[in-house]
């Protein structure tokens, strides 16, 4: 068989496109958790990235269409970490769940200053919440599919729903990063574990925990 030829370079005009959006995105990124969604103007935007107005027009419409992008580069990367293939870890699958769902809420806090722009801005502009609703909605779907091949194997517990299942996952993980997160209080390790049982018990049954 023949070796496949190195992908070609993007042209250094495509990438320094590249680098000015992702400049400006991070730049709307810290305005918005400096000032609110509500407060923060493109003008605000545009200092934080030292670019012109007109740069940024280029690439985005008004506010509300960067964090639209915002929102889709960090859904993807935030929810992603519940299907991404684990590192070796010990413990069977209770081990790889537990890692996934560590990965997840340690995005989850990574990224928690957009998810608080999220939440100040969907109630005006439900974009916002499609995006991350459509994101969120594939990775409940690609876990679905991964508990379908753990039933296959009859590895689940008797009567479990693989996509009842998967949403649970990822309602549950949010759910409690959410609550924990708005409270300022200290997401640890033993709250993880208790987590994660709580799921693989009710998904795989007790033999998983053995």
């Amino acid at each position: 068989m023949g070796s496949a030829s190195p992908p070609e370079a993007a042209p250094p005009g495509r990438r320094s496109a590249e680098v000015t959006r992702q400049r400006l995105l991070q730049a709307a990124r810290e305005a918005f958790g400096k000032l609110g969604f509500v407060h923060t103007r493109v003008d605000d935007i545009v200092e934080h990235a030292g670019v012109s107005h007109g740069t940024f027009y280029r690439y985005f419409q008004d506010k509300k269409d960067i964090l639209v992008g915002l929102t889709q580069d960090v859904a993807r990367t935030l929810y992603g970490t519940a299907v991404s293939p684990p590192v070796e870890v010990a413990g069977g699958l209770r081990g790889v769940v537990r890692e996934r769902l560590g990965a997840f809420v340690r995005a989850y806090s990574r990224d928690w200053d957009v998810v608080r722009t999220w939440r100040q801005a969907e109630g005006v502009y439900p974009e916002v919440e499609e995006v991350r609703s459509r994101v969120r909605q594939s990775i409940i779907d690609a876990i679905a599919d991964l508990l379908m091949q753990d039933g296959a194997r009859e590895l689940l517990a008797p009567g479990v729903n693989p996509r009842m299942a998967a949403s649970a996952f990822v309602v549950m993980a949010e759910g409690f990063a959410d609550e924990w997160l708005t409270a300022d209080r200290a997401i640890g390790e033993e709250d993880l574990d208790q987590l994660c049982d709580l799921w693989v018990r009710g998904t795989y049954g007790d033999s998983a925990l053995r």
